[in-house]
């Protein structure tokens, strides 16, 4: 019987006391999840946009991208003599041929429509140089370049135009600029022949022609 009590007495206390414990851990609200924490996100770098090739006063390109061509304007290149002579090649009449030479060669620097731009080229259309009776002052600009002041409808220009006597052949200079004088804007004078253009070639000249120079030569 003593026996028993003393049992009682040890088994009780930690009965409650193991209850207690486990009532404890039922009525505690339960963890909450923590989300993983995303990284930090990185910075997403990008290319840089390919940057255009600085001003080449002897060359221009042709083409976009990864696909730009350089073309030498004083040494005969063999990829602008082979583009030209495909548009001379094709099926279509003069006018369409000098004004895909034209856009193709002419336009970055006279505009598409003739009308120039500032500090880039002087205008062709309305051009007192462009429209001159027999187109003789033109051709040899074509052929041996321009450089120093000239005034182009009543504004002065001090710019340099590189030659094409090395790259055009005188059928090509004919219908590029019988299409800028006939054809381009109100341009309206008369066609210029490959053999006017062949006669202005065996002139030699060691330098870019000059306004003074070009006011010289006969034009009317």
């Amino acid at each position: 019987m003593r026996f028993t009590l003393i049992l009682l007495v040890l088994f009780v206390p930690a009965l409650a006391v193991y209850l207690a414990v486990r009532m404890y851990k039922n009525e505690r609200p339960p963890a909450k999840l923590s989300r993983p924490v995303a990284p930090a996100s990185q910075p997403i770098t990008t290319a840089s946009p390919p940057t255009n090739p600085p001003p080449d006063p002897d060359a221009f390109y042709i083409g976009k991208g990864d696909e730009r061509v350089r073309i030498n304007y004083a040494t005969p290149d063999p990829v602008l003599r082979s583009l030209l002579q495909s548009v001379m090649e094709g099926g279509s009449e003069p006018g369409a041929k000098g004004r895909e030479i034209f856009l193709r060669l002419c336009a970055a620097c006279h505009q598409p429509d003739g009308e120039g731009k500032d500090g880039l080229a002087p205008p062709l259309v309305g051009s007192e140089w462009a429209l001159t009776p027999r187109g003789e002052r033109m051709i040899r600009i074509v052929l041996n370049g321009i450089s120093g002041p000239v005034r182009v409808r009543d504004k002065d220009w001090n710019l340099v135009m590189p030659p094409w006597r090395e790259n055009l052949n005188d059928d090509q200079v004919a219908v590029v600029l019988t299409y800028v004088r006939t054809q381009l804007g109100s341009n309206r004078a008369t066609a210029v022949t490959p053999e006017a253009v062949a006669a202005a070639r065996k002139e030699s000249s060691a330098s870019p022609e000059t306004a003074a120079q070009l006011l010289r030569i006969n034009d009317e």
